[in-house]
Formats: structure tokens, C-alpha cells, sequence
């Protein structure tokens, strides 16, 4: 089983294709794709409104392990910096909770940081994918995601087996990163069960981020 604080090299085959990782890179786009220009900037996201914009309703096998974090100020820039590696600028709120999946002992974790403009955080969005992706030891596959956002990149790594539980449980990473207005969304999940638990909660995140940005209630 892969380190959270990090993967290591595993030699593992796997179809994943079926389970919707795999082929090359993944990033896709709605609206105006890369481009920000034309876009109707929205009111930025306070700390109480990423808190609104979390998930609530969790799909089928994620269950809440930790209580919900939000913040401002330079503990926001950190929290932003330490994921993109960026300044950050433009920042105005993030906000971080965490998940169990079952079966087994897995972690999925929710991140978002919310900008002054799209443009602030389309420059952080592409720092953060092209920083993730270099971290990663091994050989990232595309994972498929269906999100409402403008910009989504999400990978996978081949599915690892722990062989600890005597029932040689096998284990699934992946990373999904979304761009909606001016909100940059994070989820990273360790040794899930599957990808379709990750592949779920980002389809859920992106709709409540998007409800909040235009002044909905996610709840309706």
C-alpha cells in the first residue's frame, strides 16, 4: 500500500479502462475552455461560502471523518502556496475537509481556494496541475470526470494490492483538479476502494461550487 505522505513505485497491471482510468492525460474544459476573457466575474467566495459549498450528501462509500476548516489571510496564502507552490495572489478564502471511504481505510480529501477573479485563480489552477503531476513517481493515467467546471484535470495511479488484510484488497489513488469562475477545487484520495467514489464527489463538489459562485443554495 502506497504512503499517503507519497507513492512509491509498484509494479502492478490492471485494466483500468473499465473503471474509467486510463490513456493519456485528461483535462477538459467548458465555456470559454482556456480562455477567461468574456467571462462574467462573480462575487469571490467568503470563508463562510466555501464552507456552504462543501459536500454534503456523500456519494456511496465516503463518509465524514473531520470537521470542516476554513480560512483567510496569510494561513489561507499558506495553505494555497503549499498546494500550487504560487504566491497565490489574489486569494481570498480556502477551506479544507476530509472523508472516509469503505470498504477498508481510505482518505479523500476536499480543498478550495477562492480568488478575485478567474484570472487569479486560472494561473493558480494550472501552477497546481502542473505541480501534482511532477510530484508523482509513477505513470499517471487520464481519469474521467464529469464535473460542471471551466477547466478539470484528474489523473490516476495503477490500482495497488494490500496484502496485509489477507484478502489482497486492492487500493485506488487519484487526483481531480477543477477550475470553476474564480474557485479552484482540489480532491486527492488514498487507498479508495474504487475510482468511482472520487470520480462521484468531484461531480457533486463542482455542482455546489457552482451553485454558491451564482448565489444559489447548493441544498435546493
Amino acid at each position: 500500500m502506497r504512503s499517503k505522505a507519497g507513492p512509491t513505485v509498484v509494479a502492478t497491471v490492471c485494466a483500468m479502462l473499465l473503471a474509467g482510468c486510463g490513456g493519456g492525460d485528461s483535462e477538459s474544459s467548458r465555456r470559454n475552455g482556456d480562455s477567461v476573457e468574456g467571462h462574467v466575474d462573480r462575487v469571490s467566495l467568503s470563508a463562510a461560502q466555501i464552507r456552504e459549498a462543501m459536500p454534503e450528501k456523500l456519494p456511496k462509500g465516503v463518509g465524514g471523518i473531520s470537521r470542516p476548516a476554513t480560512y483567510e489571510g496569510q494561513e489561507a496564502v499558506d495553505k494555497c502556496g503549499s498546494e500550487t507552490g504560487t504566491g497565490c495572489s489574489g486569494l481570498v478564502a480556502s477551506g479544507i475537509d476530509g472523508y472516509s471511504t469503505f470498504p477498508g481505510e481510505g482518505d479523500l480529501f476536499w480543498h478550495a481556494f477562492s480568488f478575485d477573479t478567474a484570472e487569479n485563480a486560472q494561473v493558480a489552477w494550472k501552477a497546481m496541475v502542473s505541480r501534482k503531476r511532477k510530484e508523482e513517481t509513477e505513470t499517471l493515467k487520464a481519469l474521467k470526470v464529469s464535473a460542471d467546471a471551466d477547466e478539470v484535470n484528474a489523473y490516476c495511479l495503477t490500482p495497488d494490492y494490500d496484502y496485509s488484510t489477507g484478502k489482497d484488497m486492492k487500493f485506488y489513488e487519484a487526483t481531480v483538479m477543477m477550475r470553476i469562475e474564480g474557485v479552484v477545487v482540489l480532491l486527492v484520495g488514498y487507498d479508495m476502494p474504487n475510482f468511482e467514489v472520487i470520480q462521484k464527489l468531484a461531480t457533486t463538489a463542482a455542482a455546489r461550487v457552482t451553485a454558491v459562485v451564482q448565489g444559489k443554495n447548493p441544498d435546493a
